[in-house]
C-alpha cells in the first residue's frame, strides 16, 4: 500500500501557526475532549420503573438508562439525558397519554439547566429516545396458587398482549410525528419469575415470548429497533434478580440490559454523515478516500487511515484525502480513519466503511462451478452474459444465497443504465456502502422504484418475492411511460393480503410468464433467491424490450 504527496509545506505552516498562537501562561479549562466527528446527542427514556430504574427493593435508582447516559457520556457523544417522563407502573396506555396531553414533568438525568420539561419538546429535541413499556399491561393478570403455578385467563392475556401492540404502535407514530429523525430502541422484556419451580418455567418463558411478539408487532413496519434482554438475563438470573419477590433487576442486571441497548445502538444508530468518508476508484488498483473534518476542538489533528486494523498513512489538518494503491480486485476492504490532536488524544469512534473494487469483465466462457444441476442453469448464464448478474471470485454463483435489497437495485439500476436525478441522498443507512452502489440505489429512488422507510433503506434485508415483483412493475413503467396492467389477476391464494399495487404487480408476471409460483401460491415474503432473481430479471428486461 502506498500513498502519493503529503503535502509537508502544509504540515509545516500549521506547526508553526499552532505554536504562534500559543498563550504565553496556561489558564484554567475545560477537560479537553477528543476529535470527533460526532454531534453529542440528546436522549430521552420513556417507560415504566425499569426504564425509571427501580431496584429489587423498590426504591428509585440507577437502572439501564442511567447506565446507558453515562456510557454515552464516557464517550463523549451525550449532550443531555433525561428519564423523567419514566414512571413506575406505566402501562403503555399511559405513556400514549403522556403523548396525547403533552405533559410536563420534572427531569432526571444529565446535562440540563431547567428543572422541568414538556414531554412533546423534549421527543422532538432527542436524537436517541429508549422506550420500555408492556409489562404493566400483562403481569397483572397473572396471578398464582399456593403451588406457585400461574393462574391466568388465556382470552384476557391475548387481549392485553394484542393492546400492547397497538398501544406501541400509536406510540411510535406519535414520536415519528414530533420528531421523524428520532432513532428509537424498544425493550424486549426478560422472564420476571425465575424462582417458580422448573415445572411452570416453561409456560412463564411462553408468556415473555408472547408478550415480546405483541411489543415487536408494534414495532413491525417502522425504523425502530427492538433490543432482546431475556437470554442475557437468563444466563444468571438469581444474580440479576436477586429478590424473590421482586421482579426488577439488581445493578448487575440492569448494566446487562444497559449492554443490549449499547450494542444495538454501535450496530444500528447513525453516527457519521453519509458522506463523513467515501471512497472513489481511480483505476483497477486505486482508490481515494475523502472525509470530512472532525468538528473543531481547536486543536490540529492528524488523520490515520487503516485498512482493517493496520495503519496505512497519516495526514495532517487540512489535508481530508488519501490515495491507496496496490489493491486486489473482487476483495472487499474495511477503510477506517481516525484523528489524533496534538496532545495524542484520538477519536473514540472512527470513520468506517467497506469498498470492493469492481470486478474485471469476466470472459463468457466462465462457467459457474455451481450450477450444473440447477434448475436455474440456463437463464443463469443468460444474465451473466448480458451482464445482468455476476458470480464470485471463487467463480460461483451462489444460485441459493437470498439477494439483498441493495444487490438487487444494483443489478437492476445497471441492467437499465439508470441514473440519479439527484445529488442529495435520499436515505441515511448506506454509510458503509461503495459510493456506486449508493447511487445505484439513488437512481432506484429517483425513478420511483424504491421510497424506503423515515429514510431508511434497509439495504442489507433480503428482497422478498412481493417486493421485488413491485419493483420490476415501477420499472416497466419507468422505461416504457406505461404501466403494464395485466387482463387477468393472478391465481394465487397467497396475495390477498397484499395492497392492489402489489397484487397486480404480481399478476403481470404471472401474465407474462415471468413468474409461475408453485401450487397455487406465490410465496410473497419469501426471500428472493439469486436464482430467482437472475429468472424474474432477464425475463422482465426482455418483456420490457418488446
Amino acid at each position: 500500500m502506498s500513498k502519493k504527496s503529503i503535502s509537508y509545506v502544509v504540515m509545516a505552516f500549521a506547526l508553526v501557526l499552532q505554536i504562534a498562537v500559543m498563550p504565553l501562561q496556561s489558564t484554567a479549562a475545560e477537560p479537553e475532549k477528543a476529535p470527533t466527528w460526532i454531534s453529542p446527542l440528546n436522549y430521552l427514556a420513556l417507560g415504566d420503573s425499569l426504564a425509571a430504574g427501580v431496584t429489587p427493593n423498590n426504591e428509585l435508582g440507577k437502572g439501564y438508562t442511567d447506565l446507558l447516559a453515562e456510557e454515552l457520556a464516557n464517550s463523549e457523544v451525550l449532550q443531555a439525558s433525561n428519564k423523567g417522563f419514566s414512571y413506575p407502573g406505566y402501562k403503555t396506555e399511559d405513556v400514549l397519554r403522556d403523548l396525547e396531553m403533552d405533559v410536563t414533568k420534572p427531569i432526571v438525568g444529565i446535562g440540563h439547566s431547567d428543572k422541568t420539561a414538556t414531554l412533546h419538546q423534549s421527543v422532538k429535541e432527542a436524537q436517541l429516545i429508549t422506550l420500555t413499556i408492556g409489562a404493566n399491561d400483562v403481569l397483572p393478570k397473572i396471578t398464582f396458587d399456593d403451588k406457585g403455578v400461574p393462574q391466568f385467563n388465556s382470552e384476557e392475556i391475548q387481549a392485553a398482549i394484542m393492546k400492547v401492540g397497538i398501544n406501541t404502535q400509536k406510540i411510535l407514530t406519535k414520536i415519528y410525528q414530533l420528531n421523524p429523525n428520532a432513532q428509537v430502541y424498544v425493550m424486549g422484556y426478560y422472564n420476571p419469575f425465575p424462582y417458580l419451580s422448573p415445572q411452570n418455567q416453561p409456560l412463564v418463558n411462553q408468556l415473555v415470548v408472547l408478550l415480546n411478539d405483541g411489543i415487536k408487532s408494534g414495532v413491525t413496519g417502522t425504523t425502530a429497533q427492538f433490543v432482546d434482554t431475556s437470554k442475557k438475563i437468563a444466563e444468571d438470573p438469581y444474580t440479576y434478580l436477586p429478590n424473590p419477590e421482586n421482579i426488577h433487576l439488581s445493578q448487575a442486571g440492569y448494566k446487562v440490559v444497559m449492554e443490549a441497548f449499547h450494542k444495538s445502538l454501535m450496530e444500528n444508530y447513525t453516527w457519521f454523515a453519509k458522506d463523513a468518508l467515501t471512497v472513489t476508484a481511480k483505476d483497477a488498483a486505486t482508490v481515494e478516500l475523502n472525509w470530512k473534518p472532525v468538528i473543531d476542538t481547536g486543536m490540529i489533528s492528524t488523520y490515520q487511515v487503516f485498512i482493517g486494523d493496520k495503519i496505512v498513512g497519516e495526514v495532517m489538518s487540512p489535508v481530508l484525502s488519501y490515495e491507496i494503491t496496490d489493491l486486489e480486485p473482487n476483495k472487499e476492504y474495511h477503510f477506517s480513519v481516525q484523528a489524533v490532536n496534538q496532545n495524542g488524544q484520538k477519536s473514540i469512534q472512527h470513520l468506517h466503511t467497506k469498498y470492493t473494487i469492481d470486478k474485471q469483465p469476466v470472459e463468457p466462457t466462465v462457467v459457474f462451478t455451481d450450477i450444473a444441476n440447477h434448475w436455474a442453469k440456463d437463464v443463469i448464464e443468460v444474465a451473466a452474459m448480458k451482464g445482468i448478474v455476476s458470480g464470485y471470485a471463487d467463480q460461483t454463483f451462489r444460485p441459493d444465497t437470498s439477494l439483498t435489497r441493495a444487490q438487487a437495485m444494483s443489478i437492476i439500476i445497471r441492467a437499465l443504465d439508470l441514473k440519479p436525478t439527484s445529488t442529495k441522498w435520499a436515505f441515511t443507512d448506506l454509510a458503509d456502502y461503495a459510493d456506486s452502489t449508493k447511487m445505484d440505489i439513488q437512481a432506484a429512488y429517483d425513478h420511483g422504484l424504491v421510497s424506503g422507510v423515515n429514510g431508511h433503506f434497509m439495504p442489507n434485508k433480503p428482497i422478498t418475492r412481493a417486493q421485488l415483483a413491485l419493483v420490476l412493475s415501477r420499472t416497466y413503467e419507468v422505461v416504457t411511460g406505461k404501466p403494464f396492467t395485466p387482463t387477468v389477476a393472478a391465481p394465487f391464494t397467497d396475495i390477498k393480503k397484499f395492497s392492489k399495487d402489489t397484487q397486480w404487480a404480481i399478476a403481470g408476471l404471472y401474465q407474462m410468464n415471468i413468474a409461475t409460483g408453485d401450487n397455487g401460491k406465490f410465496m410473497p415474503n419469501d426471500s428472493t433467491t439469486r436464482a430467482h432473481a437472475a429468472k424474474m430479471i432477464v425475463h422482465s428486461m426482455e418483456a420490457i424490450a418488446q
